[in-house]
C-alpha cells in the first residue's frame, strides 16, 4: 500500500508540472516534415526555470530514458515510462502538431512548439520535454509485424446502443487475472450514440466525446479532445459486441445486458 501512495503523490506532482501554460512562450514557425524525422532522446523538461528540484527529479524518473523514433515511411517507435511503442505518424497544421496513432488500438496529438536542428521541444500531455538527436541502431528499423485481423461490416443501427462491457482479454494474462479484471469493470460500458455523440464510464468515471466509423464500417473511431481510440469490429449481433484494440490481440467483449 505505501507504493500506491508513493506513485499517486509523484504522478500528481508530474501532473502538476504541465498544469503552467507553455505555448505563450514559444513562437512556432512551420516546418519541414523531413526535420522530424530521426530518433530523439529525452535531454531536458522545457521551462525547467519554473519547477523545484524534486519535481524535475520525478519527471527524470519517469521520462529520462524516453525515446521516439520517426521513420521516413511514417512508422515510428517511441519508449516512454517503460512502454514500447509503434504505429504510424503523421503532421498536420504545417508541421505544428504531430499525430501518433498506436497499433495498440490509441492516437495521440502533440504540438511541435520548437524545431530548429538537433533539438525538438514537443508537447506531450499537459506539458513539454526538450529531446535531442540520437544514434539509431539496427533494432530501431525492424518493424512489429501486424496480425492479420478479420473484421465485419456494421451499420449504424447495429452499432447505436450502450454496450456493457462484460470482459476483456489481454493476451499473457492468467483466467484467473481475467476474472478479476471482469469484476472490477463490471457496469463500464460504451454508449455510441446515433448522433455521433460517445459516452463511457468505467469504474464511475465517465467521459465523453465523438464518434465515427472506418473505412468500410468496420471499425469505430472515438475521439475525446486530442486523442483518439480505434477499435476493430470482430463480431457483433443484436445483442453482443466484440472489439479489438487497434492491430493488437486484445479483445473487449460487450453486451446490452448488465450482468
Amino acid at each position: 500500500m505505501v507504493c500506491v501512495a508513493v506513485q499517486t503523490t509523484n504522478m500528481t506532482k508530474l501532473r502538476f508540472l504541465f498544469l503552467i501554460p507553455i505555448g505563450l512562450s514559444v513562437s512556432v514557425q512551420a516546418q519541414k516534415t523531413d526535420s522530424l524525422v530521426g530518433k530523439w532522446k529525452y535531454y531536458d523538461v522545457y521551462n525547467k526555470q519554473r519547477y523545484d528540484t524534486n519535481t524535475l527529479k520525478i519527471a527524470k524518473e519517469y521520462f529520462g530514458a524516453m525515446t521516439l523514433y520517426f521513420k521516413p515511411n511514417n512508422h515510428y517507435k517511441a519508449f516512454v515510462m517503460n512502454n514500447i511503442d509503434e504505429g504510424i505518424w503523421s503532421t498536420s497544421d504545417s508541421c505544428r502538431k504531430v499525430r501518433m496513432t498506436s497499433y495498440k488500438g490509441h492516437s495521440n496529438e502533440s504540438k511541435i512548439f520548437g524545431l530548429q536542428g538537433d533539438q525538438l521541444i514537443l508537447g506531450m500531455g499537459e506539458g513539454a520535454f526538450i529531446l535531442t538527436r540520437t544514434v539509431i541502431n539496427d533494432s530501431d528499423n525492424i518493424e512489429q509485424p501486424l496480425p492479420n485481423i478479420k473484421t465485419v461490416r456494421v451499420s449504424k443501427s447495429q452499432i447505436t446502443k450502450k454496450w456493457y462491457l462484460t470482459r476483456r482479454e489481454v493476451p499473457g494474462r492468467t483466467e484467473a487475472q481475467l476474472k478479476m479484471a471482469s469484476k472490477l469493470i463490471k457496469g463500464a460500458y460504451a454508449h455510441f450514440k446515433q448522433n455521433g455523440e460517445y459516452e463511457a464510464q468505467s469504474l464511475k468515471v465517465t467521459e465523453s466525446g465523438k464518434w465515427v466509423f472506418g473505412p468500410d464500417n468496420k471499425s469505430i473511431i472515438v475521439t475525446i479532445e486530442n486523442q483518439q481510440r480505434i477499435w476493430n469490429i470482430k463480431a457483433i449481433s443484436p445483442t453482443n459486441l466484440v472489439l479489438i484494440s487497434g492491430y493488437t490481440e486484445e479483445e473487449w467483449k460487450f453486451s446490452t445486458k448488465l450482468l
